[in-house]
């Protein structure tokens, strides 16, 4: 069992590795280079982690491709894996990340609504995206920070998990595992949630893209509407519009629990991937 959880929980431990070669050669030459000015590397924050994600990938899929020849081999995954997402379902994933981001975000900020650790995150935030433009966080912190994170925890941690316990528990645990690797209060409750339902969402869905496109809408919603907070805020009618709005992707987010997990029980619970 040990050696198991090692096999479970050591990817993070690469990413960790990547992350502080990309800071340190950071903080090398944004700082030191530059009379010590940290704002300089506050600056490219965003850009250094997705550096990270880059590099992290190239082991990742390395790894992935030993673990599901591994599993066709032992018999883990019992049938011929010829099923593709299609193209609306991966649309409903997408912005069901979008509602999950919302009322997750909505939940924590209630919990911890005041408190120092929220201040703190926020703070945070604002040095890192301050002054950045919207497209440049989409590319960072929309696209390449999902795609590189779900192939760490979902595709090798959770699946790894999910060779020796049931669906429940090694979702919870790798959701659990993905919210302590974000290092703050407020990221870890949010992000365990989350990654506790993608992690559901990518055996109901038996597609890899399936936690991608959750993730990639989650991380993109969060980015617009925190964008467009002040402009929203200006009158009613635009805080009854996206309050309908809200409430419609609730409504569609519930829509897709029950048409992947329908989907899940169709196959007999059998795992795809």
């Amino acid at each position: 069992m040990p050696m198991q959880i090692w096999r479970a929980i050591y990817p993070m431990g690469i990413h960790f590795g990547i992350s502080q070669i990309v800071a340190y050669a950071g903080l090398y030459f944004l700082v030191l280079r530059n009379g010590g000015n940290k704002d300089a590397y506050y600056g490219q924050v965003m850009m250094l982690t997705g550096l990270t994600g880059l590099l992290a990938l190239i082991p990742t899929l390395f790894f992935y491709k030993k673990d599901l020849a591994a599993r066709k081999y032992g018999g883990i995954l019992k049938e011929k894996r010829t099923r593709k997402l299609g193209f609306w379902e991966g649309i409903l994933l997408f912005f069901m990340g979008g509602a999950l981001a919302q009322y997750i975000n909505m939940i924590v900020n209630i919990l911890l609504m005041g408190s120092d650790a929220s201040m703190k995150y926020q703070n945070t935030v604002e040095r890192m995206t301050g002054g950045k433009t919207l497209l440049s966080m989409i590319l960072w912190i929309g696209i390449v920070a999902p795609l590189a994170e779900e192939a760490i925890f979902r595709w090798l941690v959770f699946l790894r998990f999910r060779d020796n316990l049931r669906l429940i528990t090694a979702a919870i645990l790798s959701g659990v595992m993905f919210g302590i690797y974000h290092g703050n209060l407020v990221q870890g409750i949010y992000a365990s949630i989350l990654g506790t339902v993608f992690a559901l969402l990518l055996e109901w869905s038996g597609s890899l893209w399936g936690s991608v496109l959750l993730h990639m809408g989650a991380n993109i919603w969060s980015l617009i509407s925190g964008t467009a907070a002040a402009y929203i805020m200006e009158n009613e009618e635009r805080i009854m519009a996206w309050g309908m709005l809200a409430l419609g992707l609730l409504i569609l987010t519930v829509f897709g629990m029950r048409y992947f997990y329908k989907k899940y029980t169709g196959r007999n619970r059998i795992r795809e991937i």
